[in-house]
């Protein structure tokens, strides 16, 4: 706060010592910019700098007159270095001052991606060995460049039907629509809308309604009387009718294939789960097929091995009588 009032102190003991001497003064290379939404923008102040004045003793200040009452501080330069300014999401990094460029006695601010709220009046202060500055106004126009059309079908009051057909458009300043039906120009407007978007830019959107059958060409023209600049949309309902069928038809195909995609993958997990159970099936009668050999196995080999034991014994027993006898 204190740096800036010893600016504001500086600036106005300059301009008493531009009246007494009147050797420093600031000149606006124009005072009336134009400037078109989402573009680029430099406005200029130029002033005379003394043979032996570095530009480090000089101190540059832009200022955005919102109102009478209210003022921005856009960009400020002192004593050879850029002053950083919370400038908030209004501008936010979109404004510079080409500080280069104030060796040759230019004062640019330069603005990028210009918005509808960047209009208004600057005012451009310099200050070296004297003090002064310049007003400058800007004005920011929003061309009325796409159209977007829509053709719907409709009943009117009289319970008939007809083809109810819109032309939608935004720019700056507000804009007058016209219509026109092979190259007749069409008196009866059904509706006519204009709506402020945040940006500051009109919304207009009109609406004629025709015979339902109707084959004509329509064409509808936003025409801003401000810059006098006009944009033409032209167009025949029924090859917007063609065209919606064409869409309805690609909607419709699409639709049975994603259905016939869905069909096929189901039968798949479908198959694939009744091949896994068969397998499972299979693999289990082989399991108790096994087992059962190995039950059998085991067995005759016991019986074979009692039978042996018993043979054995009888053998034994034959000798031992045998003997006996002798």
């Amino acid at each position: 706060m204190a740096g800036h009032n010893n600016f504001l102190l500086a600036m106005i003991l300059g301009m008493c010592c531009t009246i007494i001497n009147g050797l420093f003064t600031v000149e606006a290379r124009t005072s009336h910019y134009i400037a078109e939404y989402g573009g680029n923008v430099s406005m200029e102040c130029q002033f005379t700098l003394d043979p032996g004045t570095h530009v480090k003793n000089l101190q540059v200040l832009w200022k955005h007159n919102i109102d009478k009452l209210k003022s921005v501080e856009v960009v400020k330069y002192i004593n050879g270095k850029d002053i950083e300014i919370l400038q908030g999401t209004n501008y936010s990094a979109r404004v510079k001052l080409l500080s280069n460029e104030l060796h040759k006695g230019r004062a640019i601010l330069h603005i990028s991606n210009i918005k509808r709220t960047d209009a208004g009046q600057y005012s451009c202060i310099i200050s070296s060995h004297g003090s002064d500055y310049k007003v400058i106004n800007l004005d920011v126009q929003a061309p009325y460049k796409k159209i977007i059309k829509q053709v719907r079908n409709v009943f009117n009051s009289s319970g008939d039907a007809v083809k109810e057909v819109s032309c939608q458009s935004f720019g700056y300043p507000k804009a007058k629509v016209t219509w026109m039906v092979d190259k007749e120009n069409l008196t009866e407007v059904y509706n006519i809308s204009y709506t402020l978007t945040p940006d500051k830019l009109f919304n207009v959107t009109s609406v004629v309604r025709i015979p339902a059958k109707s084959n004509r060409a329509l064409t509808c023209t936003f025409w801003n009387e401000i810059s006098c600049n006009a944009t033409s949309l032209t167009f025949n309902v029924s090859e917007n009718s063609a065209t919606e069928r064409s869409q309805e038809w690609r909607l419709l195909f699409s639709s049975l294939a994603i259905i016939i995609v869905i069909v096929f993958l189901l039968a798949v997990v479908y198959v694939s789960g009744q091949w896994k159970m068969f397998y499972q099936k299979r693999a289990g009668f082989h399991d108790n097929i096994c087992t059962n050999e190995t039950s059998t196995s085991e067995y005759s080999t016991v019986n074979l091995r009692n039978n042996s034991e018993i043979i054995i014994i009888d053998a034994e027993s034959t000798v031992t009588r045998l003997l006996n006898t002798s």
